[in-house]
């Protein structure tokens, strides 16, 4: 693990402590862009299992989307390839896969946040897994279809803010863009919310 990673994190979870009500502020959406080496996927997984941990502040709620986009699609494999190898509907069929992610995504947060939160700590949600978007969506496809269902904390209905962690690089001497899985075909930019 790269010392600049480990001090990236520091910064995120220094930001989450004492800025938690200004993420998202200058952005619009308090969404959180962790990118990080695709080789570097067991390392940061540990370190982010050890660190992103739930403390007398902060709760955090981890979802891993691997099982979930593969829940959400459970007894329609035969199905979803017909349709997308039919040049026709490709784009429809991706953008309505994309879309029925983000409601799971959405559904699996609203359930964490509704569940009792203990008194006085800040919600935040990690999501991690999210090469299981790869080929058919992206993180900042995600995040746009995420946003028109934005999870609202139940108890103070402010949006609680999403780390995302996606495995990729940064180009150099750029802002706000990244390249999903090191992949130069898959240059994007993020969907409003802050880097670290």
């Amino acid at each position: 693990m790269s010392d600049e990673l480990q001090q990236r994190l520091d910064v995120l979870l220094y930001r989450l402590r004492t800025a938690y009500d200004g993420i998202g502020h200058s952005s619009g959406r308090p969404y959180v862009y962790f990118v990080y080496p695709p080789e570097q996927e067991r390392a940061i997984q540990r370190l982010v299992d050890e660190q992103l941990r739930s403390d007398s502040d902060l709760t955090f709620h981890h979802l891993d989307l691997l099982p979930l986009t593969m829940q959400s699609l459970a007894g329609q494999e035969e199905r979803r390839q017909q349709l997308l190898t039919d040049p026709l509907k490709t784009s429809s069929v991706t953008e309505a896969i994309m879309r029925l992610w983000a409601r799971a995504v959405s559904r699996n947060i609203t359930s964490r946040l509704e569940a009792p939160q203990p008194q006085g700590r800040h919600p935040v949600v990690a999501l991690r897994g999210l090469a299981a978007l790869h080929p058919l969506g992206n993180p900042t496809t995600l995040m746009e279809f995420l946003a028109e269902h934005e999870p609202r904390h139940p108890g103070t209905h402010t949006i609680v803010p999403i780390v995302l962690l996606i495995p990729g690089t940064r180009p150099p001497q750029t802002s706000r863009r990244y390249l999903f899985l090191g992949q130069e075909r898959l240059r994007l930019d993020f969907y409003r919310g802050e880097e670290m």
